[in-house]
């Protein structure tokens, strides 16, 4: 009995993700990242951030995901990462913002693997490749998106005479 309860014990302990990491060998904490592109697709100008910081014994992502803002708590092992229980604001923006934001989220949750090339990060994963350069964002994400062309109203014809 006492063995099986010893094994239960440790297998929970290898499947619970680690608490109190270590600092990550060569991951740029407290860097604040801009977005550059989603697996190839621009989105310079939608205000996309990650930074990743320690608090007390975990690791801890945040940033603006386009149109809302997010955290997550982060695991990462060597060239691993896992991004997990992503929590956003829940503004509402024009379609094309929402579909960036979207897909920078699914992006997050499927990460699995990071690098560094010089002032880049790097995070693959099953949805897409995200490509972040250091630095922080444009002070306001383009909202040209969400704008609607205004309507222009007919001018009344003068009457003939």
């Amino acid at each position: 009995m006492m063995r099986i309860v010893a094994l239960l014990l440790a297998c929970f302990a290898m499947a619970v993700p680690a608490a109190a990491q270590d600092a990550p060998r060569g991951f740029p904490l407290d860097t604040a990242y801009r977005a550059i592109s989603i697996s190839g697709f621009d989105v310079q100008k939608s205000g996309i951030t990650l930074t990743v910081t320690r608090r007390g014994d975990e690791l801890r992502g945040s940033g603006n995901a386009g149109c809302n803002t997010w955290n997550a708590g982060v695991v990462i092992r060597e060239d691993r990462i896992d991004i997990v229980n992503i929590a956003t604001t829940r503004k509402s923006c024009g379609g094309a913002r929402m579909k960036t934001e979207q897909a920078f989220l699914t992006s997050l949750r499927s990460a699995q693997r990071w690098r560094v090339d010089g002032q880049r990060l790097i995070v693959e994963g099953e949805a897409a490749r995200l490509l972040f350069t250091a630095g922080k964002a444009a002070a306001k994400p383009d909202k040209k998106a969400d704008k609607k062309p205004a309507r222009q109203q007919a001018k009344p014809k003068a009457p003939q005479r």
